[in-house]
């Protein structure tokens, strides 16, 4: 259960103790997570791709990456870094390093914009972008803001944590106990306290994080529209998404198709911001057409 049953490996990214899973052979599938350094109600890890991972590591090697400060990977190593483009060099450089390429990279939320964007900026890296739910990468804007205005619970609790799961969600069930219990064991780290103290307390979010990642997603847009991907896309979206609405899963479709005839959408009904595992036993056969496809140059 959440890739328990695997010994994480470790490797040095820049300076950057970093966790990694790997297991299976084929062409490459790399997943990454959504969320960001200092989300003091997340946790996000490699870990909440368990329903995917095994399942597809019988047919791909696949690889489930802790990004820069989350999960147990170490945090930025300056106050510079606590940015979406140090998370997706980061990102970029550990891929290298791994020298299993090229990649199938498959993002949700926030990592939809890291897949995202090592697609456009590395596409030597990439072999195709699949990116899930994430408001972050699409054009609009993201409704967490609103969704989660009324989070009664202090941060890092777990009754702040299943407050935030369970409205992600489409049916509240699927915010699991054990899975719940799982990101609690991240979120209570200390250096994500820290790290949370240092995005919220310092003001690093609101003076640095947020206002870089509106000018990088302008860039990024404006490189979609003028040259586009270069790689095969696939859109997977929940109808049901609260936080990133479908309707800015159809602009991020509209805004590629124009320049990559070879970009697909799936949407699953009944299904909230975390689709790959309310929907899991769909979306990894979805994946799996979709990565075969590309590997038989369809």
């Amino acid at each position: 259960m959440f890739l328990e049953e695997l010994e994480p490996r470790w490797i040095d990214v820049d300076g950057v103790r970093t966790r990694y899973f790997e297991a299976g052979d084929g062409p490459c599938l790399v997943f990454i997570h959504g969320g960001q350094v200092g989300d003091h109600a997340g946790g996000e890890s490699a870990q909440d791709w368990d329903l995917n991972f095994t399942e597809l590591s019988r047919r791909f090697r696949v690889i489930a990456i802790d990004r820069l400060g989350q999960g147990h990977t170490e945090l930025p190593l300056r106050d510079e870094y606590y940015t979406m483009a140090a998370s997706v060099k980061h990102a970029a450089a550990l891929l290298k390093k791994l020298e299993r390429g090229p990649y199938h990279l498959v993002g949700h939320s926030r990592g939809g914009y890291v897949a995202s964007r090592i697609a456009l900026d590395y596409p030597w890296l990439v072999e195709s972008c699949i990116v899930v739910d994430s408001a972050s990468a699409a054009p609009g804007e993201g409704r967490n803001d609103i969704v989660f205005a009324c989070n009664p619970h202090p941060r890092h609790s777990l009754e702040s944590s299943r407050y935030v799961y369970e409205n992600y969600s489409y049916s509240k069930s699927a915010a699991t106990d054990d899975w719940l219990a799982m990101k609690q064991k991240i979120a209570d780290l200390p250096k994500n306290h820290k790290a949370t103290s240092k995005m919220l307390d310092e003001g690093q979010l609101a003076s640095r994080f947020l206002p870089n990642l509106v000018d990088d997603r302008d860039e990024m847009f404006r490189m979609i529209e003028s040259d586009g991907f270069r790689r095969p896309v696939l859109l997977i979206w929940g109808y049901n998404d609260p936080t990133a609405p479908l309707s800015m899963g159809l602009r991020y479709y509209h805004m590629m198709q124009k320049m990559q005839p070879r970009t697909q959408m799936h949407i699953f009904n009944q299904a909230g911001h975390f689709s790959f595992r309310e929907r899991a036993e769909e979306f990894n056969r979805v994946v799996a057409g979709f990565v075969t496809g590309v590997a038989h140059g369809e």
